[in-house]
């Protein structure tokens, strides 16, 4: 399934959807469920160099985080696996815009 028919919205610093260019992760309806799922990923997605002209910290562990490649939904790969079968949700994968 596509990441874009999950309605995709991207993760700011101050809310969990975002318009801004600074992103630093994804919240999209569950592909079980169409509960609201949300992930956290490094590196943010930063195209105005924000993080370094605002020398700001990081403030989330890094183990909460997921490695992201990609800067659209249609590109978009997380790693590790994303598991929320803790809470009777999805655990599967997202890789190059694809929800499996």
């Amino acid at each position: 399934m596509e990441l874009t028919k999950l309605n995709p919205r991207w993760v700011g610093l101050h809310n969990w959807c975002s318009d801004s260019v600074f992103n630093i992760g994804i919240s999209f309806d569950s592909p079980i469920t169409g509960k609201r799922l949300a992930v956290l990923f490094k590196p943010a997605i930063d195209p105005d160099r924000l993080m370094v002209k605002n020398q700001w910290g990081d403030y989330f562990p890094q183990s909460k985080k997921w490695e992201r490649i990609g800067d659209t939904f249609e590109t978009l790969t997380l790693k590790p696996s994303l598991d929320f079968s803790n809470h009777g949700e999805w655990h599967g994968v997202i890789a190059n815009g694809d929800v499996r």
